[in-house]
């Protein structure tokens, strides 16, 4: 039994060996599903976004703008703990991060964030009662087929313009306000 047990030890330690392997291999084959079920099991899943930029992400925008109770708007950057501004380029993850936050499927990753934003606010300002949560991103081609791709190539000889600004507007969502209570 002890021998039986080392062996499928040593069998699964070499499929995730072999698994990290061909994922540095040139040419990257397509995953059988028995690799990609194995891959998603143990964690070791990869793909490109997880290590550098999107590439058809070209820049990314976050604000937050919140609403005090006057009316009046006010604008803090989308970094947490201390609201400041995201700057992108210089941390890279950032792009990842917030299409995976904000987009359909992302509910685990935005509710938690939301929360946290909304108590930040209120610490920062008790006179918040809501805030909304501005993405811009100028995509070089948000299509997925190379006839999109194409047409867009079409566009681009005809107004001179490399990308597409997409802009989306999450919210309103309520301040969480500790301190005034």
């Amino acid at each position: 039994m002890k021998t039986l047990c080392g062996i499928l030890i040593v069998a699964f330690a070499s499929l995730c060996a072999a698994n990290i392997l061909s994922g540095l291999a040139t040419g990257n084959p397509p995953a059988t599903d028995w690799l990609a079920a194995l891959r998603r099991t143990t964690g070791v899943e990869q793909n490109w976004s997880m290590f550098h930029t999107i590439p058809r992400v070209h820049r990314l925008r976050v604000r937050v703008i919140a609403m005090d109770s006057g009316g009046n708007e006010h604008e803090f950057g989308a970094g947490l703990p201390g609201l400041e501004k995201i700057h992108p380029r210089e941390k890279i993850r950032y792009y990842y991060t917030f299409e995976r936050m904000f987009t359909p499927g992302g509910e685990d990753y935005r509710k938690p964030y939301i929360k946290a934003l909304g108590r930040a606010l209120g610490k920062k300002n008790p006179q918040l009662v809501e805030f909304s949560v501005h993405l811009e991103i100028d995509t070089t081609h948000p299509q997925t087929t190379r006839q999109e791709i194409t047409r867009l190539l079409e566009h681009i000889r005809k107004d001179g313009k490399l990308t597409i600004e997409q802009r989306s507007v999450f919210g309103p969502f309520p301040v969480k306000n500790d301190a005034a209570g």
